[in-house]
């Protein structure tokens, strides 16, 4: 156990410079090791277009709405049925 105790005062010292050196390769090198992933952004970040906004068209009238009003329109059509007489093939 020799080696565990206080550097002896023969042991070589790095100037700052080297020992930045040292330790960006060091970095670099776990860097390049570690799996790549995306990050998430966080939620307090500002982003001038959010990616879970609903789009709107030229109009200004978003995609959930305009679904909605097809809906509607379809559901009060007359002539549309939604019903099926035919029974279903897993009934058979």
């Amino acid at each position: 156990m020799e080696g565990v105790g206080r550097p002896n005062r023969s042991d070589v010292h790095l100037s700052k410079e080297e020992e930045v050196k040292i330790e960006g390769e060091t970095r670099d090198y776990f860097d390049k090791l570690a799996p790549k992933r995306h990050t998430k952004p966080q939620r307090s970040e500002y982003s001038s277009k959010y990616v879970d906004a609903l789009a709107r068209d030229d109009d200004g009238n978003s995609d959930f709405n305009t679904e909605i009003a097809r809906f509607q329109r379809l559901e009060n059509d007359t002539q549309v049925n939604f019903a099926s007489d035919k029974p279903n093939r897993s009934d058979n």
